[in-house]
């Protein structure tokens, strides 16, 4: 393909819904001890702030209010509802596929607050998970990676991580511990809502058992296609084609250890959309940054205010724009309609 200009690829951009499937802004905010949360400080010691989301195009993501123990869930969903308070003119809590129209067309940053790590936080307790719910709480994850025998965890052994091979993830099909009792519940009770299931860190067993019997598509919010970066936390291609079948999306991370751990460019990120969308077709896949979760790691293209550097990469691999469109948010708003719309209907 041509050399695509980056002004060409910024118009194109300019005109995409931009929804990101998955950030530990707040979590890392509360982390580090800020005090109060200001998402409105541009602080580049963060991958994500206000100023730089504006200037990237983000419209509306999964902020996570609770996954390390280090960031109480009560207090960083605190902080993150006092940082929409404070500023109401940049930021808005999104709870239907409409809201997230709404913040685009109102030139605000639309919050969908998430839970990663669920039996954490809800303590073997259902009125838990409707007391989040209450609270703005509309996407929860199945685990950030825990399992085992406690009873209020939502799988039953821990998810491994790192790199591995296809046998491995074939092993940990038969026999890794699936769903709990409890975390069946919570899935059930997460349809009856319309809180949006997130399969980040599950295990493989655990994966297909939410497909099955989830009344509602699902996501995998911050992955990457196994076929094409042999890691624990990537999507095989029999799991792809599960969660499309049931009319799911994932979200393609930033991380370089599940793009290439030797080549982590946009190019490389380019390659793991491009192999989902000749798989399973281009609606179902996303992107999902993990942007303030990734430790030391260094995201593929940097930070939120960079984000048409993947759209110029897209154009230049003969995506059009309507695909393009469809991978920056139109999916993740279709997933929206199928989940939050639907709620105790």
């Amino acid at each position: 393909m041509p050399e695509v200009t980056l002004e060409v690829a910024q118009a194109v951009h300019d005109r995409c819904l931009i929804v990101d499937g998955h950030n530990d802004t707040p979590v890392e905010h509360v982390h580090r001890g800020d005090r109060p949360m200001d998402l409105k400080k541009r602080d580049l010691a963060y991958h994500m702030d206000v100023p730089r989301m504006k200037e990237g195009g983000f419209d509306a993501g999964f902020f996570v209010v609770g996954n390390g123990p280090t960031a109480n869930v009560r207090v960083t969903l605190e902080q993150t509802l006092a940082s929409a308070e404070l500023y109401p003119g940049d930021l808005m809590l999104v709870f239907s596929s409409r809201d997230v129209e709404r913040a685009r067309e109102s030139g605000k940053i639309g919050i969908l607050l998430t839970i990663e790590g669920a039996g954490r936080w809800l303590e073997g307790e259902m009125d838990i998970l409707r007391l989040y719910y209450r609270l703005g709480v509309r996407c929860v994850g199945i685990t950030h990676g825990e399992g085992g025998d406690d009873p209020s965890l939502l799988q039953g052994s821990r998810s491994p991580f790192g790199p591995c091979a296809p046998d491995d993830r074939e092993r940990e099909r038969r026999n890794a511990g699936g769903l709990t009792d409890f975390g069946k519940a919570v899935l059930k009770e997460s349809n009856r809502l319309g809180v949006i299931t997130d399969l980040a860190h599950i295990n493989d067993r655990a994966f297909y058992q939410v497909l099955e019997q989830s009344s509602l598509p699902v996501t995998m919010t911050h992955t990457a296609a196994f076929s094409v970066c042999n890691h624990w936390r990537c999507l095989t291609d029999d799991q792809l084609r599960a969660l499309a079948g049931a009319g799911g999306v994932m979200g393609i991370a930033y991380l370089p250890g599940f793009i290439d751990p030797e080549d982590p460019s946009v190019d490389r990120m380019v390659d793991h959309i491009c192999y989902v969308a000749d798989l399973v077709g281009i609606d179902h896949v996303g992107v999902g940054s993990d942007y303030d979760g990734m430790g030391s790691a260094t995201p593929v293209f940097g930070d939120v205010s960079k984000l048409v550097r993947l759209t110029r990469a897209m154009l230049s691999r003969g995506l059009s724009e309507d695909e393009i469109r469809k991978v920056w948010g139109g999916n993740f708003l279709r997933l929206f309609r199928h989940t939050l719309d639907r709620g105790q209907a």
